[in-house]
C-alpha cells in the first residue's frame, strides 16, 4: 500500500496546472510562487485544477515537476521554484526546493513545460 501522508489536499486560489510548485498564500489556499525566493512554498500539485477545487499536493518526496528551462541534470542538480509553478536551475539568491532525480533515459530537459522526476523537500537554506 502506497503513503499517502506526504499527500495533502487545498483549495487552489487560481488556476494551477499538474505538476506545478505551489505555496501556500495568506488565506490558507494554494497559488503559484512569486519567484524563486518565495519560502511559503509547500509542494507540487499532482493535477490540474481551476480556481476554487480542491488539489492534492505532495508536501514531500518524489514527483513529477515541469521544467522552466533547458536543464542539464548533471550540472544542474538542485532547482528552485520560478513564477510560473515550473522548476529552473537553483541559484545562489534563492531557496533550493528540490533535486533532479535522473535515469539512464532522462539526464537532461530541452525547454520549459518538459515534465521529469524530482525529489521535493521545500524551501532550504539559501546557496552561499
Amino acid at each position: 500500500m502506497a503513503n499517502t501522508d506526504n499527500l495533502l489536499s487545498f483549495v487552489a486560489a487560481e488556476a494551477i496546472d499538474e505538476f506545478e510548485v505551489v505555496a501556500l498564500d495568506a488565506n490558507g489556499k494554494v497559488s503559484l510562487p512569486a519567484s524563486g525566493a518565495d519560502d511559503g512554498i509547500i509542494g507540487v500539485a499532482q493535477r490540474g485544477v481551476s480556481a476554487g477545487e480542491t488539489v492534492e499536493v505532495l508536501v514531500y518526496g518524489i514527483t513529477r515537476v515541469k521544467a522552466g528551462a533547458a536543464l542539464t541534470f548533471a550540472t544542474t542538480p538542485l532547482l528552485m521554484a520560478a513564477s510560473d509553478g515550473e522548476v529552473v536551475a537553483a541559484t545562489s539568491t534563492n531557496y533550493p526546493i528540490a533535486r533532479v532525480l535522473p535515469n539512464i533515459n532522462q539526464t537532461s530537459t530541452a525547454g520549459a513545460g518538459e515534465q521529469f522526476k524530482a525529489f521535493f523537500f521545500g524551501p532550504s537554506v539559501v546557496l552561499a
